[in-house]
């Protein structure tokens, strides 16, 4: 079977039921009470679709993912993206960089921590080849299951594309390459080393103008497709 669950919630607008912000009257800031309100709500939604699985006996035989689809949009509900910088709706880390939980246990080890980039694209393939079906080399996304087992050591992607309007990224390795618009205008295309500064803060574009070149080529040569 496949079962997607799209909760609208945790999202604006920001509303909870009275039993669940009762649970978190401690907290004195009203927009943050409802937000954790709204959280408790989904998280325990979540444990019923979990409970219902191990009750069907096959909890060792369904992978449950779970994640974000954006970082959060820090000036609406009172989200917090930190140590990253940006929101939803931009390419800076904090735009784009999730919660992503993977489970299937006596395959995936549990309490590891992946530590290479993946994306939500990687979902199709690694479900396709689970259930015996295969993949093609069409897919953008790729099978994680082999990285997370160890069965293959290294990163799953070589580079990583986005394209929002005219905001713009790529990340190859520890590199970022990312263009930011503001106030109507395309912008200028900015470098970061995640490894060092994951928060964005320290533009590395001025001292190394030939790896911006390269990234950009590269960058263009995924948008073509698009």
């Amino acid at each position: 079977f496949f079962l997607h669950l799209a909760y609208n919630a945790v999202h604006s607008p920001m509303q909870a039921a009275d039993a669940y912000l009762a649970r978190f009257d401690h907290i004195e800031d009203i927009q943050r009470r409802i937000f954790a309100a709204m959280l408790a709500q989904l998280d325990e939604g979540v444990g019923t679709v979990l409970t219902a699985i191990e009750e069907a006996g096959v909890r060792e035989r369904t992978l449950v993912v779970f994640l974000s689809d954006n970082g959060g949009p820090v000036r609406e509900l009172t989200s917090r993206n930190g140590p990253l910088r940006g929101e939803k709706g931009a390419l800076l880390e904090g735009g784009i960089r999730v919660p992503f939980f993977m489970s299937l246990p006596g395959t995936i080890p549990a309490g590891q921590v992946y530590g290479e980039p993946v994306s939500s694209l990687d979902l199709f393939p690694t479900a396709l080849a689970l259930a015996g079906i295969g993949t093609t080399d069409s897919l953008d996304g790729i099978d994680l299951m082999p990285y997370l087992t160890g069965k293959k050591s290294g990163p799953p992607h070589e580079k990583l594309y986005w394209r929002v309007g005219p905001q713009a990224a790529l990340r190859r390795g520890d590199w970022k390459l990312v263009r930011a618009a503001q106030k109507g205008q395309t912008g200028t295309w900015q470098l970061y080393n995640l490894a060092k500064d994951p928060g964005e803060t320290h533009d590395l574009a001025g001292e190394n103008p030939g790896i911006v070149e390269e990234l950009v080529r590269e960058w263009a040569r995924l948008d073509a497709q698009m």
